[in-house]
């Protein structure tokens, strides 16, 4: 994928779409502040096609390009983008670092061009990722990455495709915002947001992309 092809999904740092994702940035720093600490942002959504993976990527430039130092990590392990996002390699990444007890920095890969903006790949292929997300060698690593970088964006696969979702949006040091469209069924949203209830995920807030219509959810969570 050439450099051009891969700026397309990325918003130009200049204009009105992403002064959207600076208020974003500062809702979520504040709600940090008031829990007294640092916190991981995970990017999900009910159903594929939200443009889940392109907020989480938009998110992480625009914190970085204000000064944060930033680590994406890719954990959605069935279909990772950010490898083809940021232009890097997929592998070796999250599937290699869990597997070795390696080290976080030797497996991030700075994107070129922004100097504080560093991506964990998903890594190679996987039969059971789920399994891998609710790990514990996962959640110690949120736990590092969380304490050794200024933002930590996690994007995760939706919701209602895997079981992934629900094991790291239970990681305490994580916040959920949670991504729809103007293609999402608020039957399967709405489902999608019970099923982090249930494990008392801290979701922080629904962000609507794209065409998204705030009537149709009335009385989920917003921004």
């Amino acid at each position: 994928m050439s450099e051009s092809s891969i700026r397309r999904s990325l918003v130009d740092p200049a204009s009105p779409s992403s002064e959207s994702f600076r208020t974003l940035r500062l809702a979520l720093q504040l709600r940090s502040e008031s829990d007294g600490g640092r916190s991981g942002i995970l990017f999900t959504s009910a159903e594929p096609q939200a443009g889940k993976s392109t907020m989480a990527a938009n998110y992480a430039l625009v914190s970085a390009l204000g000064g944060a130092r930033v680590l994406l990590v890719d954990a959605d392990l069935r279909k990772p983008a950010q490898q083809e996002i940021f232009g890097v390699s997929r592998a070796p990444g999250l599937v290699e670092l869990l597997a070795t007890g390696g080290d976080l920095g030797s497996f991030s890969q700075r994107v070129r061009g922004f100097d504080d903006l560093y991506v964990l790949p998903a890594g190679r292929e996987v039969s059971r990722s789920s399994d891998l997300a609710s790990s514990r060698r996962m959640h110690e690593l949120l736990h590092e990455a969380v304490g050794r970088f200024d933002v930590v964006v996690v994007d995760s696969p939706p919701v209602l495709v895997a079981a992934d979702a629900e094991g790291l949006a239970s990681h305490p040091d994580i916040d959920v915002v949670f991504v729809v469209n103007h293609t999402s069924k608020r039957r399967a949203v709405s489902k999608a947001l019970r099923r982090l209830e249930l494990i008392e995920a801290r979701i922080a807030g629904l962000v609507l992309n794209r065409e998204g219509r705030p009537d149709t959810y009335a009385g989920a969570y917003s921004y």
